[in-house]
């Protein structure tokens, strides 16, 4: 297959006026993210610099693919906030503006994967970059619409019913909002290839492909969740928690390993679906 973007490193081929756009663009994002409380300062910066990164290592579609994330995901989680941020405040570690940890979680692996298309100049690692987005999506939509089903969460691995919010329970609500997560990264892709003109006839196997390994890697964020995730008894309520302490004395743990928490999980679980995705691209 021929390369995807059809250059070099965008350093090499962008004129610095088309470097500077894109760079203040970066800023822009981030600082609407800030102002919006929908980022931390710190978390901000990280988003910026991470958005420099990709677009560095794969131009203009990379950064596209971020934005669609980040911009998908943070309307998604202001929808029916009343109802959700008790619900999350009670059970979830981390509540509020995502910190600088969940931005490497959600962006680690498709920079990963963005770093080494740099080096190999191979599209099979574009269509990783796409799939670890995918997969950051799709578990994104499945939480923040899944959360509001009517119907009790089950656990994936029992099918037994589990607490409303906690990692590892899946809902068919949760189910269809997660492909259709995976769905719009891997129409952005789409569309960038077919306006950029570099589009292809693998084009619509990469556009299932990576519909798939999202879908996939929501499926193993849940997995995960459910088994290797730290789940404890709250000393306030006696319930389960995904939360290590209370007043800065620890929970009781409950299942999984103390080390595994949700940002482990995002960033395991799409790097997972992009490596998982890369092998399929390049044997088929």
């Amino acid at each position: 297959m021929e390369n995807i973007l059809n250059t070099n490193l965008v350093i090499q081929t962008a004129t610095i006026i088309q470097q500077i756009i894109f760079v203040l663009l970066s800023l822009f994002f981030a600082g609407v993210a800030l102002k919006r409380r929908s980022l931390s300062p710190t978390a901000a910066v990280g988003a910026f610099f991470l958005a420099v990164a990709l677009y560095y290592t794969g131009g203009p579609l990379f950064l596209l693919l971020l934005m669609v994330f980040f911009v998908s995901s943070t309307l998604l989680s202001h929808f029916k906030a009343n109802i959700k941020d008790p619900i999350e405040a009670e059970l979830h570690a981390k509540a509020g503006p995502r910190d600088l940890f969940q931005v490497a979680a959600n962006g680690g692996a498709a920079l990963l994967m963005g770093l080494l298309f740099a080096y190999s100049q191979n599209e099979a690692y574009v269509v990783a970059v796409a799939t670890a987005f995918a997969a950051c999506n799709a578990d994104t939509w499945a939480s923040e619409i899944g959360i509001l089903s009517r119907r009790a969460p089950v656990s994936l691995l029992t099918f037994r019913p589990v607490k409303r919010g906690i990692s590892g329970g899946v809902s068919s609500l949760g189910l269809m909002a997660s492909f259709g997560g995976a769905v719009v990264i891997a129409l952005t892709f789409g569309f960038y290839e077919l306006v950029s003109g570099n589009a292809s006839g693998f084009l619509p196997f990469q556009i299932g492909l990576i519909t798939l390994g999202g879908f996939m890697g929501s499926i193993l964020d849940s997995l995960m969740g459910g088994t290797i995730q730290a789940k404890y008894i709250s000393l306030k309520s006696g319930e389960l928690t995904e939360k290590p302490t209370y007043e800065n004395k620890p929970n009781l743990l409950h299942s999984g390993l103390r080390f595994v928490n949700n940002d482990f999980v995002n960033f395991a679980s799409s790097l997972l679906a992009s490596v998982l995705v890369l092998f399929l691209n390049l044997v088929l």
